[in-house]
């Protein structure tokens, strides 16, 4: 093969194309392996060079990128591999993966499973200890099995305090292992204050009032506080004030308010929607839809009218709905048929003039034909999270749904009221209040020498991209303290790279001004480590490298068998010549050394007119 019809690749997570080539040229130093950008880096000027064929020489370990089947498809040439590595598997212990939640809540248990992967060992133990930001929490034995390579461990980790916490897992190393740099491996998860505070303002007391406070203290970390409405000014339980409400993190209004409810209780529920506190309003037959308006900006409809007329509605879900977080149950279809056979709900002839916002959970059916009113509705719109159910009775979906199926030997029914509650309570926990100014780093754990990726985004109080903002961040972490700006990437989107950050934990706080106002502001961290994650598979890809040459059109080769190539190669038909024609454009007007000669010529043909006297 001549050189000149060979271009030769190197890559990494990045590619770099070599002119003159010498087996020196590969260093091996990335840190992450991307076949596919090195595929499509080939097929770039594939047509202009008349690229024939690629001899792809790897391990087949990608560990970022797309699969490297489907850019090697879309590259329609023949691939040749020559696979390097070892096929077997080295004597190594590599913590494969550590499973957590990415939120979970401060004095409340939290499952976290490790796992991991030990090759090469028929016999001994390994130890696995769990960390918290650096303090030891627990530990476990691994006893090693001859039949076995894939180990899962759980630790029970109850956080006690809040913030953003470092979860590390490592392994005790055995003797002769080959490398000691994935014995460790570290997540980041959020930890928010234990309680969550849901607020409760009933009309009066009720079966769904009794029903949803059951439902709601069977849920791990959450603080009911309920006021219940006697008359005007009196509750039975708590009296509600400024300061309970403003702790509230969710507002339940269920038959609530009511005719005699007083303005001054409705003004500090206003105040608390507009803030941005996600509500849950349920029905009930005594609602005062009039009073209601004053909270109707934070809610999924308008009031229209209604009556005191009372019927049976039967919940209406279709197809469509059954993604919605609300009715989640398993994720099937059998969903849908669990949730159409739920006793009816009562409902008022209340109508209401859907937002364009909100979305439609469920509707109703009266005597088996589906009506135009909704019977559940959602909303998401500038940070507000509401949910409606216009109608009441919800507890005979769990008297006569679930308990009637129980009390009939059904020990696996669904206790669809239950998963209800659960499902609309936790849809309207996940609020993120700083959306307006959001920096962040595009992961949590770094390999050593790999650039920071920082992001920001930036909006109005109208969700509008601000393009104007100017973003500074101020990243800390040992010695090491560094300011950065973030450069505007048009859309509300901002963006900077940072290299040359040493191992370690790091904090970073950015805040975003338009001209001198503070427009918000934005704290997180992230971790850069010496683990490379090229050491998370020390085994040769067999079976990709395989099936990447065999699909297509090429071959798979060991080194042991790479000198058959070069005939192979010449065997393929694929190999032809092909005329390409290039067309460039130049307008010779705008070069200076035309104008030059232009000017020489005209000033030599002057000088000859007026030597002779042609002038």
């Amino acid at each position: 093969m001549e050189k000149d019809n060979l271009n030769t690749i190197l890559f990494a997570n990045e590619t770099q194309e070599v002119k003159d080539f010498l087996i020196d040229s590969m260093k091996n130093t990335g840190q992450l392996t991307d076949i596919s950008k090195a595929i499509r880096r080939a097929n770039l000027n594939a047509v202009e060079d008349n690229v024939c064929a690629a001899l792809l020489i790897t391990d087949g370990a990608f560990n970022t990128g797309n699969n490297p089947l489907y850019d090697a498809a879309e590259f329609g040439k023949p691939i040749y591999v020559i696979g390097v590595g070892d096929s077997s598997e080295p004597r190594d212990i590599s913590i494969q993966s550590i499973i957590v939640n990415d939120i979970v809540y401060m004095d409340n248990p939290a499952p976290i499973n490790i796992n991991v992967k030990i090759n090469g060992y028929s016999s001994g133990e390994v130890k696995v200890t769990l960390s918290d930001n650096g303090n030891h929490i627990a530990e476990q034995v691994i006893k090693i099995n001859t039949d076995k390579q894939s180990y899962s461990t759980i630790f029970e980790y109850k956080p006690t305090a809040e913030g953003m916490h470092k979860i590390t897992a490592s392994c005790s190393p055995l003797a002769k292992e080959l490398t000691l740099k994935n014995n460790t491996l570290s997540e980041f998860i959020k930890v928010l204050k234990s309680k969550r505070h849901i607020a409760i303002f009933a009309g009066a007391p009720s079966p769904d009032l009794s029903f949803i406070r059951i439902a709601l203290s069977q849920e791990r970390g959450i603080e009911v506080m309920t006021y219940i409405q006697k008359k005007e000014s009196d509750y039975y339980e708590h009296q509600p004030n400024q300061a309970d409400i403003r702790e509230a993190e969710i507002i339940v209004l269920l038959g609530f308010p009511v005719n005699s409810t007083p303005s001054n209780i409705m003004q500090m529920l206003s105040i608390a929607l507009e803030s941005g506190k996600p509500v849950l309003f349920i029905a009930s037959q005594a609602t005062d839809y009039v009073k209601l308006r004053m909270l109707e900006g934070n809610l999924p409809f308008n009031y229209i009218s209604s009556g005191n007329q009372e019927y049976f509605a039967l919940a209406d879900i279709k197809p469509q709905s059954m993604a919605n977080p609300l009715l989640r149950i398993s994720g099937v279809d059998e969903d849908i048929k669990l949730w159409n056979s739920l006793p009816p709900l009562f409902r008022t002839e209340t109508f209401v003039r859907i937002k364009p916002e909100s979305e439609i959970v469920m509707g109703i059916k009266v005597n088996n034909v589906p009506m135009k009113e909704p019977l559940v509705l959602m909303r998401e719109f500038q940070e507000k999270k509401s949910v409606a159910v216009l109608g009441y009775g919800l507890y005979r979906w769990k008297l006569l749904g679930y308990a009637n199926d129980i009390a009939k030997g059904k020990t696996d029914a669904q206790d669809l009221y239950s998963i209800f509650i659960r499902n609309s309570i936790k849809w309207l926990s996940v609020t993120d209040r700083n959306k307006l100014v959001t920096i962040k780093t595009n992961k949590k754990l770094y390999i050593n020498n790999e650039k920071v990726e920082f992001i920001g985004q930036v909006y109005d109080g109208a969700l509008t991209p601000i393009d104007n903002a100017r973003i500074t961040i101020k990243i800390s972490g040992g010695k090491t303290q560094r300011e950065v700006s973030l450069t505007n990437l048009g859309n509300g989107r901002y963006g900077a790279n940072v290299d040359g950050l040493p191992q370690g934990d790091f904090i970073f706080s950015g805040e975003a001004f338009l001209a001198d106002k503070l427009l918000g502001a934005d704290t997180n961290r992230f971790s850069i480590g010496d683990l490379n994650i090229e050491y998370q598979n020390l085994k040769m890809n067999v079976a990709l490298l395989r099936s990447l040459a065999e699909r297509s059109g090429g071959k798979f080769y060991t080194p042991s068998e790479a000198g058959k190539f070069l005939n192979d190669l010449r065997k393929n038909n694929s190999f032809i010549q092909r005329e390409v024609t290039l067309r460039n454009e130049y307008a010779l007007w705008n070069l200076p050394w035309i104008l030059a000669l232009s000017i020489f010529f005209f000033a030599f043909e002057w000088a000859l007119r007026k030597k002779y006297g042609l002038l």
